[in-house]
């Protein structure tokens, strides 16, 4: 809990910020563009998925969030569960997610006041400066959108407290403008919209999947709140508590405004660009616009103040550890803030907006966030079958279940609780004994966390066989090779949940767990992989060659400058030096760690110092009388047996 960041959020403050950041431009433009060439009406049902799929993961954010009360979101969590090396390569894209994902926002924000004039913004910039040259940067600069992420930056490095009322009042605006659309526009409803042109669904089952990969992304919102932990009083109650109930408004929100656009008019006739003004111009209320351009522009700045405050602190927590530069980890006295990582990020999201076209790269962001996702699902099933003595998380609210919480608020290690010899996670299950055959007896959680690797890696083979074959599954005469190697991933993965299922999770009681793990986790693993195959190849060669320069000032700064093995780390701190499988980047296990070892020995030298000082500090608190007379003892002037009888009372007068 300790953190030169300022604890002072309460929960409303990190629901609102993630609503805040979930409810912006996609809700006023995503939904016509979808409802229109995707899914029709049935866009409730591609919403309904799309949040089914984000709720899955969001649980396990809230779960993390309860554990681990820091900043860095997917970053801290990856690096606590499965090491360094693998949390660098998230936190990499985390950055440059949050980075596109403010600048994309800020262009629409800009797009929609150019749009209520108009026009005139846009046509005077490129008269006055001048088109850019073509290919991945933007017609014209757009120097509206550059200013407006300088002036909210600067409004975030006056302190967290003051810009999450600016935050809050905003999403509050936001949310009454929603109420507002879904109740008026109600009274302009007509169920015959959804009979027409191809009824309900008119592009199929197809039209509908399609239409949630799209919606997906308006829901990535939620990480900020996960974000947040560092500056959260009570984070173990509030993170979990301000991710469900942001889910659920979100959610509701996006289904009920998608189900009144399309019963106030047919889908077909939706304007993407305006949706929602146009749907209640064609019932003459022409007067709804202004009320909904309130509505748009409170949401667009809530989205990109959460992407503006979440981008920071992930840089922050990476440079605490060592992996990037260490200046990006200074906070200011005065503020609590990281004000010189803050306007780097403002002054980087500024540039990006000001120069690129923002819809070649919103593609791009999204692998970072699905890649996240995947790993803090994971993550989740790795923590739960370890061991319960190796998770050493130390938090008031980190209890054995089977032990009553003290009645101190004293934080306890859990090591330090009664634990049954071989009931503390990670063992095979009696009834699955014959298993440890195939897992070669391997304990401790490791045959969890490669039943875990092996399951996402056969789902991937088998929606990318399914996605790629071509022809060669076409009903009635599919392919033979095809249909064998589609039974061997369907076998594989089954026998890799059976494996997790087989074995015993840890007894640790949180404020708030996933249900139903491993399963609802490794159904969330199979969306996100799905998602993945389905982005296009640019987007992955675009990858490719941002993590190449990741790598770079990992292998050449971030293991040089590396502080794993210290107790200042995220994962030091939080895991034991001895956590199994795949701890750390290069450490034991899977990934293995030379700075494992290194904590090994400083464990044990800072083990012997300190009962060396406990028995010092014993021999100080004896009295002086005592000490003369076990003298006398040794020198044969006192009798020993007295002595000890004289012991004896004092001990039973104590």
């Amino acid at each position: 809990m300790q953190t030169p960041l300022n604890r002072c959020l309460s929960t409303l403050d990190i629901t609102l910020l993630g609503i805040g950041h979930m409810v912006g431009a996609g809700i006023y433009v995503l939904t016509g563009t979808v409802a229109k060439d995707t899914a029709g009406p049935a866009i409730v049902l591609s919403f309904l998925l799309a949040g089914f799929a984000s709720f899955l993961s969001a649980l396990c954010y809230a779960e993390f969030g309860a554990r681990v009360p820091k900043a860095g979101s997917a970053y801290v969590y990856t690096y606590v569960t499965v090491g360094e090396f693998w949390a660098f390569v998230i936190g990499w894209n985390i950055v440059l997610e949050h980075m596109i994902g403010a600048a994309s926002v800020a262009r629409a924000w800009s797009g929609y006041v150019d749009s209520l004039f108009d026009g005139a913004i846009s046509n005077g910039t490129a008269e006055l400066v001048g088109s850019l040259p073509p290919g991945p940067l933007a017609d014209y600069p757009d120097f509206l959108a550059f200013s407006v992420t300088l002036v909210y930056c600067a409004l975030l490095t006056l302190g967290v407290k003051g810009s999450a009322y600016f935050n809050s009042i905003f999403t509050i605006v936001n949310l009454c403008v929603i109420a507002f659309v879904i109740v008026v526009g109600l009274t302009y409803a007509d169920a015959a919209n959804w009979a027409l042109e191809g009824g309900f669904a008119p592009f199929g089952a197809s039209g509908v999947v399609a239409g949630a990969a799209t919606c997906f992304y308006a829901f990535v919102g939620f990480d900020s709140i996960a974000t947040a932990g560092e500056e959260a009083r009570e984070p173990a109650r509030s993170i979990p508590r301000a991710t469900l109930v942001s889910m659920s408004v979100v959610t509701a929100g996006y289904v009920m405004v998608a189900a009144t656009l399309t019963l106030m008019v047919p889908y077909y006739t939706l304007n993407p660009a305006a949706a929602i003004p146009d749907a209640f111009a064609a019932h003459g209320a022409t007067w709804a616009k202004w009320v909904v351009s309130v509505g748009a522009l409170s949401g667009m700045t809530t989205t990109l103040f959460g992407s503006l405050f979440t981008l920071p602190r992930c840089l922050y927590a990476m440079a605490t550890d060592g992996l990037l530069f260490a200046w990006l980890g200074r906070v200011s006295d005065k503020t609590k803030v990281p004000i010189l990582t803050m306007i780097l990020c403002g002054f980087l999201s500024a540039l990006t907006a000001l120069i690129f076209d923002i819809e070649k790269l919103v593609e791009f962001m999204s692998i970072g966030t699905l890649m996240a996702y995947t790993i803090v699902n994971a993550s989740v099933i790795i923590l739960r079958y370890q061991p319960a003595s190796r998770c050493t998380i130390k938090s008031p609210t980190h209890t054995l279940a089977t032990t009553p919480t003290p009645a101190s608020p004293t934080p306890t290690c859990i090591t330090d609780d009664p634990i049954k010899d071989g009931d503390e996670g990670g063992q095979l299950r009696r009834w699955f004994g014959w298993l440890g055959v195939v897992t070669g007896g391997r304990g401790d959680g490791k045959a969890v966390t490669w039943a875990v690797v092996v399951y996402a890696s056969a789902s991937a083979a088998l929606l990318a066989l399914v996605q790629y074959s071509g022809t060669a599954l076409t009903l009635p005469y599919p392919a033979p090779w095809a249909v064998i190697l589609i039974i061997i991933f369907i076998i594989i993965i089954i026998f890799s949940v059976i494996v997790v299922a087989a074995h015993k999770q840890n007894q640790l009681e949180l404020s708030f767990r996933v249900p139903l793990v491993p399963y609802l986790p490794l159904v969330s693993i199979f969306f996100n992989v799905a998602l993945l195959l389905h982005l296009h190849p640019m987007t992955w060669l675009r990858f490719l060659v941002w993590m190449a320069v990741g790598l770079l000032v990992y292998f050449f700064y971030g293991q040089y400058h590396s502080r794993e093995g210290e107790p200042v780390s995220s994962y030091s701190t939080l895991l034991s030096d001895t956590t199994p499988a795949v701890t750390s980047s290069s450490g034991s296990g899977v990934l293995g760690s030379v700075q494992q070892k290194l904590s090994h020995v400083t464990a044990k030298i800072a083990s012997s110092a300190a009962a060396a000082a406990e028995k010092q500090k014993k021999e100080d608190q004896k009295p002086i009388v005592e000490q003369d007379q076990e003298e006398d003892v040794k020198s044969g002037d006192l009798d020993s047996e007295y002595f000890e009888l004289q012991l004896t009372g004092k001990n039973r007068l104590v």
